[in-house]
């Protein structure tokens, strides 16, 4: 069976998420992008309202703050829209989605809090636990993608084979 994932872009990330998506088109994965140009487009992700995927690949920048979000002027905002960056706070108050593995690819996102609140409802969890150089998180969700195509899509091996590309790539750890 053809596997599913959605590549979430914030655009900010150079050309990752298009190289991304290549990639997996090429390992034979049915690939939807989605473009993030405001909190709530990442909202209705997390939320559930695209279409259900087997993989969720955030290619973001993150930071001790949690997932960098756009920064838009204050009259562009919707009146209920959170116009800060996302922790685990944000996560846990919107992430409705089940049975899912998400991989973010954003420095620093993988800090227990945020682990916890993307964890909920029986997801997998992917991410760096520090700052990641150059584009080994690039590498990473590209050998974990090509693992995971070779081997029935055994998640936790292929996180193992990609993690222990280099010691950039062993910053991300698996939460389940």
């Amino acid at each position: 069976m053809k596997k599913s994932i959605a590549i979430v872009s914030f655009g900010d990330a150079g050309g990752e998420s298009e190289a991304l998506r290549q990639a997996a088109e090429c390992f034979g994965y049915s690939v939807l992008k989605y473009g993030i140009g405001r909190p709530q487009d990442f909202i209705d992700i997390i939320s559930g309202k695209i279409p259900h995927v087997d993989c969720i690949i955030i290619s973001c920048h993150g930071g001790d703050s949690g997932i960098v979000m756009p920064k838009l002027g204050q009259d562009i905002y919707l009146s209920s829209e959170p116009q800060g960056d996302f922790g685990a706070l944000e996560i846990d108050k919107y992430l409705a989605l089940k049975d899912t593995c998400i991989v973010n690819l954003g420095c620093a996102t993988g800090a227990e809090d945020m682990a916890r609140a993307f964890t909920k409802n029986n997801n997998t969890y992917i991410a760096p636990v520090d700052y990641v150089e150059g584009s080994s998180s690039l590498i990473f969700a590209i050998s974990l993608l090509y693992h995971a195509s070779q081997n029935g899509f055994d998640i936790a091996d292929s996180y193992r084979k990609a993690s222990s590309t280099d010691s950039e790539t062993g910053l991300f750890v698996l939460k389940k």
